[in-house]
């Protein structure tokens, strides 16, 4: 007669048990618990920081903008003084979604994972994205972060590391796991109120100094040479005076102008139209602007606030007869080819490039319209704007707009005035 003995059995499955419990606890591996819930939520609130202090929407990557912009539309606040209003709790919003995740990643084990890998896969789509389209910088970081290209690599070697390595999940008391759901709750509230409490970027700016003599307009024959200086009680507060065509004034302060006009433009040698005729800059700027040039159309140029940030002095006849006006930055491989292809041998009409200051100098590309009119939009806002953008203007108002260079029948049709 056999017998069993309790004692054996009770003690082989405690063993069972425990080594049960143990292979639950040590389920994945450590460097996929450092990744899912170190690494990556780290990468994630770096970049929501990022984007709090600066507080711009020109840090969003151009899809998510874009996306943003339809949703703008949508509600109906698509004008620009909405659309900025719209874009400041967009922003808003998803720099404290980027809070929430990383919270959730460090605190919610269960979750890290799977919230790494769906945060990943949605930045490597926009990137690639990003990168596809030639951008010089997806805003992930700053505007001084690192291009494109070298943020979708990161990206993409992190999502695989969180795919191939799975994390330890520790079997806790739903005490514990109750605790760390509060606490998540609790800091994702701190990181919104934070978020939408941090008020809105305002700078002062100064009105710009006016020292330098306008471009006169010249046949084709003629070409205004280099301006010679005055002296130095020519303060940047009196109106520039300008003698013959031969010799305008100027102030040392100033950069030389000589660039030729076509045949086109009437032959006339005068001043700028006077300081009060083209809108000024206001003191106080908002931190960026987001112009839709496509609600121009129809419009005087001058009625536009992205006008009035327009270094002056303009040509004395920009309000007379018509004139291409390009938006451009001075690093833009878009840019550079459209002036190259269309404005480098004979001018569609009388060409006014008004560049962003946002470049990097190392980067900046050769002008290679030697008859195009130069100046640039004051510095201190962020101008929210792809680039290269050009008008056609006829006695100032706004006729037609082209903001895709890539679309041959809409840049044609600006630059023909159709």
């Amino acid at each position: 007669m056999t017998t069993s003995n309790p004692s054996s059995d009770n003690t082989t499955g405690d063993s069972y048990n425990s080594s049960s419990s143990a292979s639950a606890v040590r389920t994945g591996s450590l460097f996929g618990t450092i990744m899912c819930r170190g690494i990556v939520p780290a990468w994630l609130f770096t970049g929501a920081l990022v984007k709090l202090l600066d507080g711009t929407p020109a840090l969003l990557p151009k899809p998510v903008r874009g996306i943003y912009t339809w949703m703008a539309n949508l509600y109906g606040m698509g004008a620009e003084a909405d659309l900025t209003r719209f874009f400041d709790i967009a922003l808003r919003g998803t720099i404290s979604m980027e809070f929430t995740l990383a919270a959730a990643m460090l605190l919610l084990p269960k979750f890290s994972r799977a919230l790494a890998a769906l945060v990943l896969m949605l930045f490597v789509g926009i990137l690639t994205s990003v990168v596809i389209s030639g951008d010089a910088s997806c805003g992930c970081f700053g505007s001084k972060g690192p291009p494109p290209i070298v943020v979708l690599i990161i990206d993409a070697t992190l999502l695989a590391c969180v795919l191939l390595f799975k994390p330890r999940i520790p079997t806790t008391q739903a005490k514990r796991t109750g605790a760390l759901a509060g606490a998540w709750v609790a800091t994702s509230a701190f990181a919104v109120a934070i978020t939408f409490g941090l008020p809105a970027k305002m700078m002062v700016q100064a009105q710009p100094i006016e020292n330098s003599p306008p471009p006169t307009t010249a046949t084709a024959s003629t070409t205004i040479p280099k301006p010679t200086t005055t002296s130095a009680t020519n303060t940047s507060a009196a109106t520039p005076t300008i003698p013959a065509p031969t010799t305008p004034a100027n102030t040392s302060a100033a950069a030389p102008i000589s660039k030729q006009l076509p045949a086109q433009t009437p032959a006339t040698a005068s001043s700028s139209a006077p300081s009060s005729a083209w809108p000024k800059p206001p003191v106080q700027l908002q931190p960026y602007y987001m112009p839709q040039v496509e609600q121009w159309v129809g419009k005087p140029l001058r009625s536009q606030p992205l006008a009035a940030l327009i270094q002056q002095p303009l040509p004395a006849n920009l309000e007379q007869g018509r004139w291409i006006v390009m938006f451009y930055r001075k690093d833009c491989d878009h840019c550079h080819e459209v002036l190259e292809k269309h404005f480098m041998v004979k001018l569609p009409a009388p060409t006014l490039l008004v560049s962003i200051p946002d470049t990097n100098p190392a980067s900046e590309l050769p002008n290679p319209c030697s008859e195009c009119i130069e100046t640039s939009f004051i510095k201190g806002p962020e101008y929210v704007v792809g680039t290269p953008i050009l008008l056609s203007i006829e006695n100032g108002i706004v006729k037609r707009v082209c903001i895709d260079s890539e679309n041959r029948e809409s840049l044609e049709a600006t630059l023909q005035f159709r």
